[in-house]
């Protein structure tokens, strides 16, 4: 009997000692799905890869090398300002050109108007009149000898059919009155006089009418003398190409068509 109590003592030690293995098995187990799951998470898609190296060289300038963690900035130079004609269509550029002289011929022709400037950018014909000439200072009331510019502004834009911005920008000398309490207020205050006047006084369709008010942070130079703080201190009206225009939402009920003219192709 001692024998027997003893053997199977002996056999119930061997099966505890063993059981570790089990544990042992699965802390591997474990382990192994662990690195797998971390190899995949870091793996990269080359096609990927190659959309995001593409759109950094071409908005930043940057050169992005292949399977490294780092990019090479170039700081020599700066990305070069696109042409005209990548950014709006090439058949536009001639109606664009055409449209921009037009306005700065009526504009040369209108009375003291020494402070506007008729230009091209990325989005379309942009028309800059210097804030000091439009309004007085910390005000958003129009100065009544700046209507006949904007009278004359709004004679060539109302027969076209293209959406109109304007965008209200100031120094970075700060406001802080009780009707506007930012730069903000500000020049939001004065991109909606403008806008209210085209659409009030001249006749502009209100669905084609936008304001926007940036305050003091798109300036157009530094603001480290009188001189700079004057010419950030303006409002822009972008008279948007056909490609900006045809990007907006497809309103819910069909509307009629557009008889009047449009810049496009």
């Amino acid at each position: 009997m001692s024998k027997g109590r003893r053997h199977k003592g002996h056999e119930g030690g061997h099966e505890n000692a063993e059981r570790w293995l089990l544990t042992y098995a699965d802390l591997i187990t474990l382990l192994m799905v662990f690195f797998v799951v971390l190899y995949s998470m870091s793996s990269a898609d080359s096609t990927k890869w190659k959309q995001i190296s593409a759109a950094l060289q071409q908005a930043f300038n940057v050169d992005v090398l292949q399977g490294q963690s780092a990019t090479s900035i170039d700081s020599s130079a700066a990305a070069p300002a696109p042409p005209i004609d990548n950014l709006i269509n090439d058949s536009e550029v001639p109606q664009v050109t055409r449209l921009q002289n037009k306005i700065q011929a009526v504009l040369d022709g209108a009375s003291q108007a020494p402070d506007v400037t008729v230009g091209v950018d990325r989005e379309g014909v942009v028309i800059r009149l210097s804030g000091s000439y439009l309004f007085d200072s910390g005000r958003a009331e129009l100065k009544p000898n700046s209507l006949a510019v904007l009278d004359a502004v709004a004679a060539e834009i109302r027969p076209l059919a293209n959406d109109v911005r304007v965008d209200g920008h100031t120094d970075s000398t700060p406001i802080d009155s009780p009707r506007y309490p930012t730069n903000w207020e500000l020049s939001t205050a004065r991109a909606l006089a403008v806008t209210r006047y085209f659409n009030e006084s001249d006749g502009i369709r209100a669905d084609r009418l936008m304001a926007a008010g940036f305050g003091e942070f798109r300036p157009l130079v530094p603001n480290d003398t009188r001189e700079h703080r004057a010419q950030n201190r303006r409002v822009e009206i972008h008279l948007l190409s056909s490609v900006r225009s045809e990007a907006a939402p497809i309103p819910a009920t069909p509307q009629p068509q557009a008889t009047s003219e449009q810049i496009q192709p």
